[in-house]
């Protein structure tokens, strides 16, 4: 029998998690959406401070992380984009915004004034 104490807390472990930066994506290594999601994040937008990124898939207990952001948010596939403890959607949601040129407003708005975020400008040639 394990100690209660050392058990796995998915609730303590998702709150400490999101006490690091206002902006976590939870992912998967080997996942193209996370892939996709992430890739947008770093190189279209600059944001300070930094997102955090957990990959579930290397996680001790990311299934049980998982399940549990699943029950809390609805969402159960990755990315899951959290921003000041709240779901904003996966890849495919931010893709669009991003097309549509909504997603700086969008993250900024969700964000709030402690977080510093601003488009990155594509090379031009």
């Amino acid at each position: 029998e394990s100690d209660e104490s050392s058990e796995f807390d998915p609730a303590k472990e998702f709150k400490e998690i999101l006490s690091i930066s206002p902006i976590v994506v939870f992912s998967k290594s080997y996942c193209p959406y996370s892939k996709r999601l992430k890739e947008l994040l770093n190189t279209s937008y600059d944001i300070t401070p930094r997102p955090v990124i957990v990959e579930l898939d290397k996680h001790k207990d990311g299934a049980k992380l998982q399940s549990y952001i699943g029950d809390l948010s609805g969402r159960r596939t990755v990315p899951n984009l959290f921003i000041n403890g709240v779901s904003r959607g996966g890849s495919d949601e931010m893709a669009k915004l991003h097309s549509n040129n909504e997603l700086l407003d969008s993250l900024l708005e969700w964000a709030g004034p402690t977080v510093k975020i601003e488009k990155v400008n594509a090379p031009s040639n």
